[in-house]
């Protein structure tokens, strides 16, 4: 439950309005006395919020008309001077508005201000688990949904109902003293709503007397993988479970050489390992299929052994790709890739995406250019010029590109064009997506210099580096995963090329009957690429790395909006890796006012083979799931004509490629909990019972816009502002992220 604060309300008001019988409305030129109304009691259920209401004109108590709200809606037969507030009200504020005439003919309205969300108490429950044996260790188990400091809980173990000295603690060591007793625990506290709190478990059955030793057993990381570049230390920590009172501990080892490495462990299970990567078998793993394993024992205090296995690989090879690489080394013409349309198959409203890459030691401008019927530099629909330090929409001097520009990464351009107004005199419509961040707030017009040329839609795609003058010599500027769609949703391709298809070294131009482009073509080639795409990839790349080692809960990294924030329609990118070693499920997920599982305004699984839409029968996602990539997903939601019976729609989009044709709808089990739109957002990993060990889910690049078009951001985050190793959770004060975050640490991962 969210941490609702603010347990005591106690507000006095002056009137927000006032409209007087008299017609001066100034107090001090015409007598009146503003009202007083003071709003008094605590916002939980269960307790009366009452209302004093003084005028120093005086007043009619009895023909005051009081109106109460819950979020800003009158509440039905609220019409009292109290209100009692029932389960109903849970999650909302409350406030009244009165009116009146005062006793010198004043008309006075007046409007509290709202009280905190409103609180309700949800009983706490505690459960006693062991071995009902002298000598092992029964341990308590509290829960509480408005949630505790466990620090706070104050514990009470009872033996046929007489407290056991001394025993203060979650847990209890059983001795002789409670043999053929029932044991029960008491916990009291004041829980983080402010509710005080006071449990009792059930009893468990006799006690009985002490028999054999219980055999340690060992969860956590027992198994890890490490590739044979990785010079520091890996760490994990092996959980040892044993009834046996005193006995829940490893057997400490220090710098134990292992056949491949050195090995230590604390008593407490923390273990480091470091790879010897200089061993000559270690050094000729070739790639991540060419593996060895180092077999560790560790031992339990009772003597029980266990073994913690290492999996070491070559380190990953990564599958080259390829690019059109142009240059411009000529003195009468520019470096370009051109792809031209047939006049049948002109773009009226489309979309254009593509990724680029501009080398530093080019100097001279990279563009990308939308034409109709004539190429003409001035007469571009759009011309989008790639400078050193920035961009410019060439001949536009009303829309201001901020973005930044780096040389020697990868850039997506997305492009959408509607000329089906567009005439001699009126242009057609354009909008520009730079790495996912919109240009502008709304479409512009084209600046074109003849609107009869563009008024067609798009016939011609320009690429181009230099001008007649460059010589850029080997540094290049890089094209990929071009894409042109017959609609401005972009869900019918026209054309795309990744390039792939291709021998390194391939001509382009029209030389190469394989090419597709137009014979204006000049100075591209198709380039293979090492995986770092011209060594581009960051190393250090900073992210949010979510694991899930715990037996009782998730992995996840959770964002919550206030509630004055609750988008109603808006949109999520986000970029993810999922190792390879990871078997359980990782999600995105958004949520309105409910974070149950089922009530999700929509929840991604992504898994060993694919991804699934939870519980949504009617949307099949065939885009294939690839393990150890970057992937991007775009989620889009609207829930403006959303309500208790009436689903949001929603858009999915993975790596370019949208789901459906079509929005779709919420299949949420709650539409009254997303009709509101999208308060929280989950990325998650595992489930209660998962272990992941190592290997993570990696999370980057995560913006949350508050309109469909994302054109304003509401929250972002790369990640890059932490030191590698930060916890997200609320245990480092600087963390935005809920208290429901765990196991989500900043760690680096190229990119």
């Amino acid at each position: 439950m969210k941490k609702l604060m603010n347990k005591t309300i106690a507000i006095s008001t002056i009137a927000l309005a006032m409209v007087g019988c008299k017609t001066d409305t100034l107090p001090d030129k015409n007598g009146n006395s503003f009202g007083q109304l003071a709003l008094v009691g605590e916002a939980k259920v269960g307790e009366t919020l009452t209302t004093t209401l003084t005028d120093g004109n005086g007043l009619d108590e009895s023909a005051v008309s009081y109106t109460w709200m819950a979020d800003d809606v009158a509440i039905a037969s609220a019409t009292s001077s109290s209100l009692m507030l029932t389960a109903e009200h849970t999650g909302a504020n409350i406030k009244v508005s009165v009116s009146y005439t005062d006793n010198d003919d004043y008309s006075e309205k007046i409007t509290s201000n709202s009280t905190a969300d409103v609180l309700i108490n949800f009983a706490g429950t505690i459960d006693i688990t062991g071995t009902l044996e002298s000598g092992k260790l029964l341990t308590s188990t509290l829960l509480d949904d408005n949630d505790f400091a466990p620090q706070s809980v104050v514990y009470s173990w009872l033996a046929d109902s007489v407290v056991i000295d001394g025993a203060t603690e979650s847990t209890l060591a059983l001795t002789d003293n409670e043999v053929g007793k029932t044991v029960v625990v008491t916990a009291t506290y004041f829980d983080l709503d402010g509710y005080n709190e006071s449990l009792t478990s059930e009893a468990t059955a006799a006690i009985s007397s002490a028999s054999a030793n219980t055999p340690a057993t060992f969860s956590g990381n027992l198994m890890a993988t490490v590739a044979n570049d990785v010079n520091g230390a890996i760490t994990g920590t092996v959980v040892v479970s044993d009834d046996d009172v005193n006995e829940n501990m490893a057997e400490a080892q220090t710098d134990i050489t292992t056949t491949f490495g050195m090995f230590s462990i604390l008593a407490t299970g923390e273990w480091t390992y470091t790879l010897d990567t200089q061993n000559s078998t270690v050094a000729s793993l070739a790639n991540e299929n060419d593996i060895v394993t180092d077999t560790v024992t560790i031992n339990s205090t009772d003597g029980t052994v266990a073994e913690i296995v290492y999996t070491i690989t070559g380190a990953k090879v990564f599958a080259a790709t390829k690019a059109a690489k142009i240059t411009d080394n000529m003195t009468d013409d520019a470096g370009e890739l051109r792809y031209k349309l047939s006049s049948s198959d002109i773009i009226k409203a489309g979309k254009l995406t593509v990724s680029f890459l501009k080398e530093a030691a080019i100097a001279k401008d990279a563009y990308i250019g939308l034409y109709g019927t004539s190429t003409s530099t001035s007469n571009a629909m759009i011309d989008l010029r790639i400078q050193t330090d920035g961009y410019v929409i060439r001949d536009n001097n009303d829309v201001d590109v901020t973005i930044p520009f780096t040389a020697d990464k990868w850039t997506t351009v997305e492009m959408t064009w509607d000329a089906t107004s567009a005439s001699d005199t009126v242009a057609p419509l354009l909008t520009l997506t730079i790495d996912g961040t919109s240009v502008t707030t709304a479409p512009f017009a084209s600046v074109s210099s003849s609107l009869s040329d563009v008024a067609v839609g798009v016939e011609t795609v320009i690429f181009k580096l230099g001008d007649n003058g460059s010589v850029s010599g080997d540094a290049a500027y890089y094209v990929d995963d071009f894409k042109l769609y017959a609609d401005i949703d972009g869900t019918t391709i026209q054309f795309e090329d990744d390039f792939e298809g291709y021998a390194d070294g391939d001509s382009l131009d029209t030389d190469n009957a394989a090419s597709p482009y137009n014979s204006s073509t000049a100075e591209a080639f198709v380039k293979q690429l090492s995986a770092s795409g011209s060594g581009t990839v960051n190393p250090d790349n900073l992210t949010a790395k979510i694991t899930d080692n715990m037996t009782d809960d998730a992995g996840e990294l959770r964002y919550k909006l206030s509630s004055s924030d609750i988008i109603a329609a808006g949109k999520l990118t986000v970029s993810f890796l999922k190792e390879a070693g990871i078997a359980k499920d990782a999600y995105i997920g958004l949520y309105g006012t409910s974070t149950s599982t089922s009530n999700a305004l929509i929840d991604l699984r992504i898994q060993s083979d694919g991804y699934v839409i939870r519980d949504n029968n009617d949307v099949a996602v065939t885009i294939p799931f690839t393990e150890d990539k970057w992937t991007d997903v775009e989620i889009t939601w609207d829930a403006t004509s959303a309500s208790d019976t009436v689903p949001p729609l929603l858009t999915l989009t993975i790596d370019g490629t949208s789901v459906t044709t079509a929005p779709f709808d919420s299949v949420s089990a709650s539409l009254s909990d997303v009709a509101v739109g999208v308060e929280t957002v989950i990325f998650k990993l595992g489930d209660n019972g998962s272990e992941t060990g190592v290997p993570g889910y990696f999370v980057d690049d995560f913006k949350l816009y508050s309109d469909k078009a994302g054109t304003t951001v509401q929250y972002e985050d790369d990640f890059e502002a932490y030191a590698e190793g930060d916890s997200l959770d609320t245990d480092n004060a600087s963390s935005p992220y809920n208290s429901s975050t765990a196991e989500a640490v900043v760690a680096k991962k190229a990119k």
